[in-house]
């Protein structure tokens, strides 16, 4: 018997069919993806699936290097068919990744083709496809509005000018697109664009910046013209949680020595990281707006292939599992002065699951899920890596009150992951259903699985009010 792509997917039981009809057409409050408001506001039209899929998708672009994909066909713009072709090549050998469900389960949602992608079929697909985009309503709030998203929280650096959510909030639209306040570029001293950047912020706050106070009072300024956009969010990913060394060095010592070209020592750096989060979290508990903070992961590797292609092309590796007594230490830092804001931590290293939710616990109170490990992330966010994560939350805390899923993608068809998600969901709880570790109440048992598929997050960050 054929069961490729069935109705039951990723379904494992008859209760899990059942659970999952009571999901599968809620709506989706993303709240961390990385699509780009320009496209959404110019509505951007695709007319083919290399420019949908293969543009900007690094997980896409890692399996074709895998199969011996030449550069110039995986990241280069040019051959979109010819890439195309060498995708579904690489899809054979693609059994049980992720990456092949997804697309197909993409190509069945939005094209009506359950046709398997490989070498055979792929000139087929190809000009299916085509022939289907090409009167342009395969477009980015088509499939916004076809995939049921009523809010998107994109990922936006700290000195953007928010033009396009500007113009997208005087549209009447069927969803929000909400701005997150990205601070990697305030955050990275070490950086060799650094200085610039604060230049930068200087100018653009029309605020002086000589000291780390100074620093905090010109980002506050744009923290504000954020909110003023309607911000719920702000997101920094970084290696390692940063350690407190103020007592050998300052956050002012270390901007001083940046903006005199000189060398950082670690505890240079390390101080400046740890004065920033504790600061920001402050500002940010004030104002009542989240902190995502996405951890351990290591950027930009393969250096030669850095040179020639630059950042962001799918070269990153999952870290070393974090510290969770530095994690301890800097929780209770901020507790103690200022109390802490809503945190949500991604660690991107699995291993760190059940330790991470360990230490957030241990602050969690006041506010309905306030501390809360993230969604599975990145390398993680296959069945086996969600099904690790629900166990972690489950056996640590309370599942009923977890965020859920989020997209993190810069594809617009990459919505489809939120169904994959709600049938591993159905499945996981329907196990502990039949095992008899929990009651089929079913008034209780849908309200669990609407918050965790879209009612807490639209709680927690509270962008749809």
């Amino acid at each position: 018997m054929n069961a490729f792509l069935n109705d039951d997917i990723l379904l494992t039981s008859d209760t899990a069919k059942d659970l999952y009809n009571v999901i599968k057409d809620d709506p989706i409050f993303d709240f961390h993806c990385h699509l780009e408001p320009k496209e959404i506001y110019e509505d951007k039209k695709f007319y083919n699936l290399t420019e949908l899929w293969l543009d900007a998708d690094h997980y896409k672009w890692r399996l074709m290097r895998i199969s011996g994909t030449d550069e110039s066909l995986i990241t280069a713009k040019e051959n979109p068919e010819e890439r195309f072709y060498k995708f579904a090549e690489s899809m054979e050998d693609a059994v049980g990744s992720p990456v092949y469900l997804w697309a197909q389960i993409e190509l069945k949602k939005y094209f009506g083709i359950t046709t398997p992608i490989c070498r055979k079929s792929a000139k087929e697909i190809f000009e299916r496809t085509q022939n289907m985009m090409s009167d342009g309503h395969i477009s980015a709030r088509n499939l916004i509005k076809q995939s049921n998203v009523e809010v998107i929280i994109t990922t936006d650096d700290p000195l953007s000018d928010l033009k396009y959510h500007e113009l997208l909030e005087k549209e009447n639209l069927s969803f929000k697109v909400i701005p997150c306040f990205r601070m990697d570029n305030l955050y990275n001293i070490e950086s060799d664009g650094f200085k610039d950047y604060i230049v930068r912020l200087s100018k653009m706050t029309g605020k002086t910046i000589e000291t780390f106070e100074n620093l905090i009072e010109a980002i506050k300024v744009r923290i504000d013209y954020f909110i003023k956009h309607s911000m719920v969010s702000t997101d920094i990913s970084f290696k390692d949680i940063p350690f407190d060394a103020s007592d050998v060095s300052n956050p002012t010592k270390s901007l001083e020595l940046v903006f005199k070209g000189e060398e950082l020592t670690e505890d240079d750096i390390e101080t400046y990281h740890y004065m920033f989060l504790k600061e920001i979290s402050k500002i940010l508990k004030e104002k009542n707006i989240v902190m995502q903070w996405h951890v351990g992961v290591l950027r930009n590797q393969d250096s030669k292939e850095f040179v020639k292609h630059g950042r962001d092309i799918g070269r990153d590796s999952m870290g070393d599992p974090i510290s969770v007594e530095d994690l301890n230490i800097i929780l209770d830092d901020i507790e103690i002065e200022a109390g802490l804001p809503k945190i949500t931590v991604y660690p991107l290293n699995p291993t760190n699951y059940y330790s991470v939710i360990s230490s957030l616990l241990d602050y969690s109170k006041e506010v309905r899920g306030k501390l809360q490990l993230g969604a599975a992330w990145w390398f993680n966010d296959h069945e086996n890596g969600i099904r690790a994560v629900l166990n972690a939350i489950s056996d640590s805390g309370l599942l009923g009150v977890w965020n859920g899923m989020l997209t993190d993608s810069r594809s617009f068809t990459s919505y489809a992951r939120h169904d994959y998600f709600r049938r591993i969901l159905s499945s996981f709880i329907a196990e502990k259903i039949e095992k008899g570790e929990f009651p089929y109440d079913k008034e209780n048992i849908e309200r669990i699985l609407h918050n965790i598929s879209y009612r807490n997050a639209e709680m927690y960050f509270g962008g749809n009010k």
